[in-house]
């Protein structure tokens, strides 16, 4: 390859560097319990993991892609209802109203436009789940925010 398609390759792969990065900044700003962890084989490239008590546990993953994965558990029912109705998704799956007021089970946003998946599992005691698949990384901010913002006026 010529020098410029090289200098020009280099230059993509910094800016891409400094993106991936960011992502990283902009989760950890959204839910701030998530601590970056370092990477193993076969792992996406960026991965933090929180664990709270009353909270629950899970992750975040940042792809080669750019496209964030969100696995939450043990979050309290009340905290994913309230933070999803914050957030009005315009077409939930099987919720026929607020989720505060849904029964346990899953609910689920497919976007159309960004082709990324948000599940919500509400459980059966008083935990669920939180996963969200192939998101933007504004979108899967969102999510964290609406969580974190919600556990917050929870707690007091």
């Amino acid at each position: 390859m010529n020098s410029d398609v090289m200098d020009a390759i280099d230059g993509w792969d910094t800016y891409w560097n400094e993106a991936q990065r960011a992502a990283v900044t902009v989760m950890e700003a959204a839910f701030p319990l998530l601590l970056e962890q370092s990477r193993y084989v076969g792992c996406h490239p960026f991965r933090l993991e929180y664990e709270e008590r009353g909270l629950g546990a899970g992750r975040v993953c940042i792809d080669a892609d750019g496209r964030a994965n969100v696995e939450f558990r043990d979050v309290p029912n009340e905290v994913i209802a309230e933070a999803v109705d914050s957030m009005r998704l315009p077409r939930l799956a099987q919720a026929d109203g607020p989720l505060v007021e849904a029964p346990p089970g899953t609910y689920v946003y497919e976007c159309e436009l960004s082709h990324a998946q948000f599940e919500f599992v509400l459980g059966e005691r008083g935990s669920g789940r939180v996963h969200v698949m192939n998101a933007t990384v504004p979108d899967a901010a969102a999510v964290l925010m609406a969580l974190t913002e919600t556990a917050e006026a929870t707690a007091s």
